[in-house]
């Protein structure tokens, strides 16, 4: 017990166990109802900050009430940080190799817990989309996208795409090979691989032409 308070309450990890704790307080007022529930039921991608919404889109994270991405952030990035230093930081000198270890759990702690947050929302998603008014993959379908990766093709892709002032780095598909710099057209969102389908811009125009 001694050391499992001493790893939650030192650097690292009491970084995450404060955004747990907030965390919890925020659910547990959510719960009697103190809480705005508004924020609750809102769309982390579609209000606010649009700066926010692009960033947490482009992570993987839209879709789902704030609230539960950073609880869920913070409950993965505290499991990491706590296990990497009960394994490995109890074994290391106070010094600076210790520092720079707290250092780099630290940083790969939020990279893993994103990275994992991302995967845990993903089938959360359909519960929350009666609330949204207006879905950020329906306002993507239809915009221009640019090739930001070598190439696009049916297996991977990516793509940078403008909305609101957003920006945003998308993962595409496409039947046809595009290459970096390419203009595309959006056409689709593919729910089980989180990407979009993309035509050339000179596909889509043909197509309207004829």
């Amino acid at each position: 017990m001694p050391l499992f308070i001493s790893i939650i309450s030192t650097f690292p990890t009491v970084i995450f166990t404060v955004l747990l704790c907030v965390a919890v307080v925020y659910w547990l007022l959510s719960l009697s109802g103190l809480a705005d529930s508004d924020v609750i039921e809102g769309d982390v991608g579609e209000g606010g900050s649009l700066a926010l919404g692009g960033l947490l889109a482009t992570l993987g994270l839209h879709g789902v009430p704030l609230p539960l991405v950073i609880t869920l952030l913070a409950l993965t990035g505290w499991l990491c940080s706590y296990f990497a230093m009960l394994l490995l930081g109890t074994h290391l000198s106070p010094g600076l190799l210790l520092w720079v270890f707290n250092g780099v759990v630290l940083i790969l702690g939020f990279v893993v817990a994103t990275i994992i947050t991302s995967f845990l929302i993903r089938p959360l998603r359909p519960l929350f989309r009666p609330a949204q008014h207006l879905p950020i993959e329906q306002r993507l379908t239809g915009k221009q996208c640019t090739v930001r990766s070598a190439v696009v093709d049916k297996e991977k892709g990516r793509a940078d795409a403008h909305i609101d002032g957003d920006h945003l780095i998308l993962q595409v598909r496409s039947d046809s090979a595009l290459v970096r710099g390419e203009r595309a057209i959006i056409i689709q969102y593919l729910i089980n691989e989180d990407a979009y389908w993309v035509i050339s811009e000179k596909d889509f125009e043909a197509g309207l032409a004829d």
